[in-house]
């Protein structure tokens, strides 16, 4: 089979496309990929194995009426551009991740009468895969949650895919407890902020804390520079790892014992594929307060604590988190209720069901 996947937009969009193209490679199935213009987009789809279509597309929604005309010229060139390319690499199947490059591919798929999927990675969908929803054959969702949002007849609940290398086995680097503090690979102003307010009261409380912390690029000097001022121990300077951005994110999981985070798409499906006990501080102006409603998931199976970014209190934090820090067996129960959540090997089930798909089809036509 021919897959083409299509994803823009944002790292949440792109990764559980590039971990199902992984797993198809694996397979050796041919893989295409359909992307946007913008720089995550560019470095997260560089040198890879497989062919690489860039759109030039934009938003629409909540913009001036200027830049609505625009986009929605860029869109109509962007529709004849997918149906070019469609044309030309004839694909089994359209995969779409979302993102409003999923749009123009989509529809030229179906003109096309090519099968489409999509699949959502929150659990409140996008705009662009509700609008899709409509049109495509078969819709796969990450949690339960979201099936209410799509035709019952066409949705599968299936999880949402983590790369491979995420699941690599790796060593642990210290004795103590480990903490890992992500903001997403942008990085997060508050988080840091937050981290630099309370890791004297966290290393005071908790003997030989480990902290790894994710910064993003923009704020990594600012940070390193806080960290700097403060009045930490050469013992506890060691134990504290600063990076602008972690490649390697299984060596930085096996490390951990608690994840402090804001609750993207792929933070919360890699912390349910490894299981990982976790403080979430979801960014509050992500659209329709989707961070919000993936954190709840995992605070109702158990797994996570949320705090509201308004109302956090850096004492009462550190002594909370300093006190799950030192409480192993609620770690141990955390980490188990993660269970509640898995519905088996996400890129599995949705290649399976697409080339259930495709059965289908062919025996509806023959």
């Amino acid at each position: 089979m021919r897959w083409l996947i299509v994803a823009g937009g944002t790292g949440g969009h792109i990764v559980p496309g590039l971990a199902i193209a992984e797993r198809l490679l694996a397979m050796n199935e041919e893989v295409f990929f359909v992307a946007g213009m913008r720089e995550v987009e560019r470095h997260l789809l560089g040198k890879k194995p497989f062919s690489v279509y860039h759109l030039d597309v934009e938003g629409f929604v909540g913009r001036p009426i200027r830049d609505q005309v625009r986009a929605v010229f860029k869109m109509l060139k962007s529709l004849k551009r997918a149906r070019d390319l469609i044309r030309e690499v004839k694909p089994s199947v359209v995969i779409s991740e979302g993102g409003y490059v999923s749009v123009p591919v989509v529809v030229a798929g179906k003109i096309e009468k090519i099968p489409c999927c999509l699949h959502e990675q929150n659990v409140i969908p996008g705009k662009a895969n509700q609008l899709l929803g409509r049109f495509v054959d078969r819709i796969f969702v990450s949690f339960e949650e979201t099936s209410v949002y799509f035709p019952e007849s066409k949705t599968v609940v299936s999880g949402n895919p983590v790369r491979e290398a995420l699941l690599e086995s790796r060593k642990r680097e210290h004795e103590g407890r480990g903490l890992l503090v992500l903001g997403g690979s942008l990085g997060a102003r508050f988080i840091n902020e937050l981290l630099v307010n309370i890791i004297e009261a966290l290393f005071s409380r908790v003997p030989k804390l480990f902290v790894i912390h994710q910064t993003g690029f923009e704020d990594f000097d600012r940070v390193r520079k806080a960290y700097e001022r403060l009045n930490l121990s050469k013992e506890q300077r060691e134990r504290l790892r600063i990076y602008p951005f972690i490649d390697d994110m299984a060596w930085a999981y096996a490390q951990a014992d608690l994840v402090l985070s804001r609750a993207g798409a792929t933070t919360i499906a890699e912390l349910i594929a490894l299981e990982k006990p976790a403080i979430l501080v979801p960014f509050p102006y992500a659209t329709h307060g989707h961070q919000e409603k993936n954190a709840e998931v995992l605070v109702e199976a158990g797994s996570a604590m949320m705090f509201k970014q308004d109302s956090v209190e850096k004492e009462a934090l550190a002594e909370l988190m300093a006190n799950l820090l030192l409480d192993g067996e609620r770690l141990k129960k955390m980490s188990k209720n993660y269970e509640k959540l898995k519905k088996g090997d996400p890129a599995e089930i949705i290649i399976n069901e697409t080339r259930r798909l495709m059965m289908e089809r062919r025996c509806h036509h023959a």
